[in-house]
């Protein structure tokens, strides 16, 4: 007759096979899931250049008309950067030049314009006092990644604005 110990108690606990099994099968997931989290990231920075762009053209306009000097919003591709300041031979009280860098990972590309430059910026988007565009404003802005994923800013369809379209997408996506 065997003998009982009845004094001892088994813990529940996991073996190792299990803990191994649990270890591989989180390893694979995020195996599948890194990549497209990365690319996430990516796209993230990308819109988020592209709104900020959009936030300063239409500060631009909202200075124009509040200082009642025409504002240009200007474009470095070389550099990658962009900012805003009163147009040549005007000076606004209470408006500051403003500067900002794209991400390391973006970059402007190639940037037409019609206008001149100035201090070796591209002039893209130039307002009146009152607010209006300038007929020879840029009529897109194209930001890209390394990976060449792009978003554009493109004027409206009434000239009067600009809004934000993704590559490849037939409706744009007005922020």
């Amino acid at each position: 007759m065997p003998l009982e110990n009845n004094n001892v108690k088994h813990d529940p606990a996991f073996t190792l096979i299990e803990l191994v099994l649990v270890m591989a099968v989180l390893a694979t997931v995020l195996a599948i899931v890194v990549p497209s989290l990365s690319l996430s990231f990516k796209q993230r920075h990308l819109a988020e250049e592209a709104d900020r762009l959009l936030s300063l053209i239409e500060y631009g306009r909202d200075e124009a008309v509040s200082q009642g000097v025409p504002m240009v919003v200007w474009i470095d591709s070389d550099k990658g950067s962009f900012g805003l300041d009163a147009a040549t031979g005007y000076t606004a009280s209470g408006v500051s030049k403003k500067q900002y860098s794209l991400n390391d990972d973006l970059h402007f590309d190639a940037v037409k314009t019609t206008q001149s430059t100035r201090d070796g910026h591209a002039i893209a988007i130039q307002f009146a006092p009152d607010g209006s565009p300038d007929t020879s404003n840029v009529d897109s802005i194209q930001i890209a990644d390394r990976s060449n994923a792009t978003m554009v800013l493109a004027r409206t369809a009434d000239g009067w604005g600009y809004e934000i379209v993704k590559e490849g997408a037939n409706a744009s996506l007005k922020r």
